[in-house]
Formats: C-alpha cells, structure tokens, sequence
C-alpha cells in the first residue's frame, strides 16, 4: 500500500506542480499525419518507410523558400553583421539536439576560420551534454544564466536561442540573461511565438521584451511525433548557417544548394541505398551486435545522432570507461588519435565543460540537480568517453566501419553508398546538412525496424526531464484512450516497479493494451 501511494503523489505532484511543461498544445508536439502509418510501411518494406520519412523533409520546401524571402530573416542576418562589425560575438544557445547544433556551428565557423572566436556555443549542460543527456538541467532558466555568465559575455555580443518548441528553460534563462546585460536577442524557434506566450508566463516575459526579436519557422509536426532532433533542427541548423554566410559573405547559396540535395536525397537510387543500410544495421542490431563509426571528418555530426538514439529509443547512451554500463549499440570512434585528441578535433577547440561546486548549485537555487550527488560533467568525465583509437575489450566484436563524406556522395558503415551529391557552400553546411538527414533516416528506420515506434510515436522513450514526462503522458493518453491525468497514475504506477533499462511508456502500453511491441530491457 505504501508503494501505491508513493506512485499516486509522485503523479499528483506532477500534475499539480509542472504546468508550465504542458507542451501538447504545440503543432510542433502534435502528430503528423505523412507518417501515421511509419511503422507499418517500414514492415512492409525498408524503401517504403524510407520514403515516408522524407516525405516530411520535402514537404517543407515551400516553407523555406517563404522564410528565405522574408524580412524577418534578413534581419537576423543583418544582427549578426552588425554584431561582427562592432567587435561583438555570436553565442547560439540550445539544449539537446539544438546544443548540438549550436557545437555544430561553432567548429564550422572554426574550421572556416582558424583561430576565429566570433562565434560560441552555449549548450545545456556543457559540451558533456555533446554525447550523455544530463537529466533535467534544461528544467531551469538559471543553467542558462549561469552558462552565459561563464562566456563573460558583453553588450556587444548577440545571442541566439534556437529552440523548436519556443519555450525550453534552460535557454529562456540565457536569453533573459543576456537582455539584462543588454545584449540583443534573437529566437529561432519553430512555433508561433504566441502560442506559448498565451500559456507560459516565461514565454510572456520573454517575447515581450523590446531588445527579443523572432524568426519563426512553423514547421508542424515532426516525422517521428515530439522528435524534434528531425525536421525542426535541420531547418534551425539551415537558417543559422544561412544568416552567418548572409552576413559575412554578403549573399548565401545555401537555400538553392540544400533544396538540390533534398531532391537528390529523395531519388529512387538514394532511397534504396538508404533502405538497404536501414536493413543492414536492424539486422545487426536484432542479433545483440553493436556498431562502430569510424571516421574522422563530421564528428560532430555523427556524435550527435548517435547520442539522440538513447532519449528517443532508450537504448544504452554514452557512457565513462570507469563507469561499467552497457554498450551503446552504436558509437562514433576517430580511428586516428587517442581520445583526448579526438575530442579537440571533434570541437575544434579545448571542451567547454561545466565544473560547478555544490555551493555553485545551492547558491543559484539549484539544488534539486544534486538530488542524485554531484553532476558528473566535467572535462575529465569527458574524457573518459572514449572516441578515440583506444582498444574497448567490451566493442571487441563490434562491426566497424568507415563513414565518409565526399561531394558526390557518403559512403556508410555498411559499405552502402549513398549517392547524393552535396554542393560547396560556406562552413561546408551543405554537408552536414546532408549527413544529418541520412543518419536521422539511418537510425530512425533502424528503430522502426526493432519494433520501437507505434504509428509515429517512439514508445521507448525516456522520461529524464518534466518536458518528457508530459510528452509520454500525450502517448499513453493517445495509445490507450484515457484521460491525461489518467495516463500520469499509469505512468507513474509502472515506474515505481520498472525493470533497470526498460521503458515506461512502452511497459505501460503493454500492460494496458497488449501493444505489439516487445518490451525488453535494453541490456
């Protein structure tokens, strides 16, 4: 009886308590409708649910050409000219797949430019956060604060929050950071801004201030439902490197040259290439193997989608050699350098880590992050994840292949290559524009494949912070016709016995429904 109850306030806490982490009103969390049959076309056939995954991509071409012609977009890149020009720096601010994305633009810009410092990423949680979700740091505006604060930022610098969902914590934290310093402001997001304003009063706040301007991308619904590590971020990371070549160059190619790369993505030869590396790694994955990338050019990249894997399919993430845990199931290696090396190539600079004291925490009310002792994020931690040329007994029977990224194509770990030709533009954004969209295809299918999405919801997802929570609460209520309050006490009620491993939601869905999924832990 004591455990019934535990479930029951744990849940009532949450409905009472986050609120503000009510994300369903959002078209970005809604379902799409190209894609409510995705796990059944990728059983009917890999090239099937290969083309109904892109089908979301292409389907955004009118949306891109309209915002490229728009004023609003002008005037971002306009900011960052005018930025550059009085001396000041360009800090895009995200967390998670759009923290990524912002490392991403950070060591293109240094690669463009050797030792050029005018453009920095802010991600939540430090650059840990590159390749392990650190759990529930993006609940708080004072992460954010206290990251900016740390690039000793000025009022000559601009800061840009990319955000699909228009409201995450941790970078409205950033963000009314830098409006007190007096720094102009500028949000990506992929909503209209006053949908969240209508109930969120740090949405509110925000957007009313005079020195906050937007760039609102409304992309709608994601391919895969909630997962906005796909067609949200590929259009944020699109328009960010757009207003940086704007700015610097005076023009930008890069609308033209992605559209040319999306339809050559989409060819019938792409597509079965895609599917057939789609098939080759289920395979491998369905036998308890593992894969290993090796490559050495667009780390980042890869590093990226192989970390998203672990929140949105729950399988093993990351982790430290002196932390015995499972094995990902798959895991980027350069083949070049040991990890410390690595790691430098991989950023283009020293790690930006986040090494706070518990006085730190305490004294910026965090201490709700310590719950579960001292985060482990620092520089040395992560360099105990190694991505180097190291020996890893526990990967010593993993498949190994090389990925390489070439103008006229990218050629996988499976030997399969992909032919998509990818044209020269600045901060060779095209390319990395590309190798997203094949390994979000790559892995999204993979997990289609291994039964872990219903319809186009990832029903192995991980609840780590209040926005997932909520996102899993929507699926249960969806799946299994019950109320939203109702599917909380479910949620709750299976995670108070839940298995090492296991998902809450797919377990919960199984023992309400009898969904058609096998769930299993994930080691």
């Amino acid at each position: 009886m004591s455990d019934r109850k535990d479930y029951q306030t744990e849940a009532r806490k949450f409905l009472e308590e986050a609120r503000e982490f009510r994300l369903g009103f959002l078209r970005s969390e809604a379902r799409n409708p190209l894609t409510m049959n995705l796990d059944r076309d990728f059983a009917t056939s890999s090239r099937q649910g290969v083309h109904t995954l892109l089908s979301c991509d292409t389907a955004l071409l009118p949306l891109i050409r309209r915002i490229a012609a728009s004023s609003d977009f002008y005037r971002l890149a306009e900011s960052v000219k005018k930025c550059f020009a009085r001396g000041g720096r360009v800090i895009f601010s995200g967390c998670g797949a759009t923290g990524r994305l912002a490392i991403l633009l950070e060591k293109a810009w240094r690669e463009e430019f050797p030792g050029a410092e005018q453009v920095l990423s802010l991600q939540t949680g430090g650059d840990f956060a590159l390749v392990r979700s650190v759990e529930n740091f993006e609940d708080y505006e004072m992460v954010g604060a206290l990251q900016l604060r740390e690039l000793d930022a000025t009022p000559a610098d601009l800061l840009i929050g990319i955000t699909a969902t228009g409201e995450t914590c941790s970078i409205f934290g950033s963000a009314l950071e830098a409006v007190r310093i007096g720094m102009e402001v500028f949000m990506l997001i992929c909503v209209d801004p006053a949908e969240p304003a209508a109930r969120l009063e740090r949405c509110r706040k925000l957007y009313s201030s005079p020195s906050v301007h937007v760039l609102s991308m409304q992309v709608g619904p994601m391919a895969l439902t909630g997962s906005t590590r796909m067609q949200s971020s590929t259009v944020e990371l699109l328009f960010a490197s757009a207003a940086l070549e704007q700015a610097v160059f005076g023009e930008t190619r890069i609308f033209s040259a992605y559209e040319e790369m999306l339809n050559a993505l989409v060819s019938p030869a792409a597509t079965a290439a895609l599917a057939d590396s789609v098939d080759f790694e289920s395979d491998i994955f369905r036998q308890g193997g593992l894969v290993d990338y090796q490559a050495e050019d667009l780390l980042i990249d890869l590093l990226s989608d192989t970390t998203e894997r672990s929140p949105t399919f729950m399988i093993p993430p990351y982790h430290c050699w002196d932390a015995p845990a499972p094995e990902p199931w798959a895991m980027v290696r350069h083949t070049g350098v040991a990890t410390p090396d690595g790691w430098r190539i991989c950023l283009g600079r020293n790690p930006r880590c986040i090494s706070w004291t518990p006085e730190t925490y305490r004294s910026a009310g965090l201490e709700d992050l310590l719950a579960k002792g001292l985060p482990r994020i620092s520089e040395s931690e992560l360099m105990k994840i190694r991505i180097g040329n190291e020996e890893i007994p526990s990967r010593k029977d993993a498949f190994r292949g090389r990925i390489v990224s070439e103008p006229s194509g990218v050629t996988l770990a499976s030997g399969i290559r992909i032919p998509v030709p990818a044209a020269p533009v600045r901060l060779r954004m095209i390319e990395h524009l590309r190798m997203k969209l094949i390994m979000n295809t790559l892995s999204t299918g993979t997990m289609a494949k291994l039964g872990r999405i219903c319809s186009n919801y990832m029903i192995y997802l991980d609840i780590s912070n209040k926005k997932l929570v909520d996102r899993a609460c929507r699926i249960i209520s969806e799946l299994c016709g019950l109320s939203y309050e109702e599917a909380c006490f479910e949620l709750f009620r299976t995670r108070m016995d839940l298995p090492p491993g296991t998902s809450p939601v797919a377990l919960t869905l199984q023992r309400l429904q009898g969904v058609r999924t096998k769930v299993r832990p994930i080691f």
